[in-house]
């Protein structure tokens, strides 16, 4: 009876322990954050004042993002109506943490396209386009090009807190 319940209490640690390693190397971020992406991505429209712009469908994502739609479980993608300026803002919510530096690397190669495509085309808007605001907590990412970047580092991480 005793080596059944030492083995017992043994197997209970050893999961408890796996648990815990589990929520440390996951980089799970604040997980009692359940925000829908649209009010993040509406408060920083909002705050910032964007233009006009083009919110992306499952379709047109993977055009300006080469980004598959099915690790997201939401998105809130959107791109300027007219080519004359690089301000835009985006903020997605993976299924799988593992898939946070996927969609990082997607962020930057658009931010590189963004600013290739305006390098010669219009200089001040070049400069806008090297001053853009990535960020992750959890399964949430954001990606903004304004000139206030600042301002939505705040807006972001007051969702976190």
């Amino acid at each position: 009876m005793k080596k059944l319940l030492g083995l017992l209490l043994s197997g209970l640690m050893v999961m408890g322990l796996a648990a815990c390693g589990e929520k440390a190397a996951g980089g799970d971020g604040n997980a009692d954050v359940n925000v829908p992406v649209e009010e993040i991505g509406e408060k920083i429209l909002t705050d910032l004042e964007f233009g006009s712009m083009i919110p992306l469908d499952d379709e047109t994502l993977k055009q300006f993002y080469d980004l598959d739609a099915a690790i997201l479980e939401e998105y809130h993608a959107n791109v300027p109506m007219m080519n004359v300026t690089t301000q835009e803002y985006s903020v997605f919510k993976v299924k799988d943490l593992k898939d946070v530096e996927t969609v990082k690397a997607a962020i930057d190669k658009r931010a590189e396209a963004v600013q290739k495509s305006f390098e010669q085309y219009l200089p001040d808007q070049y400069e806008n386009a090297k001053n853009y605001y990535v960020d992750s907590n959890g399964k949430y990412l954001v990606f903004v090009i304004h000139g206030d970047v600042e301002k939505a580092e705040g807006i972001f991480q007051g969702f976190f807190k």
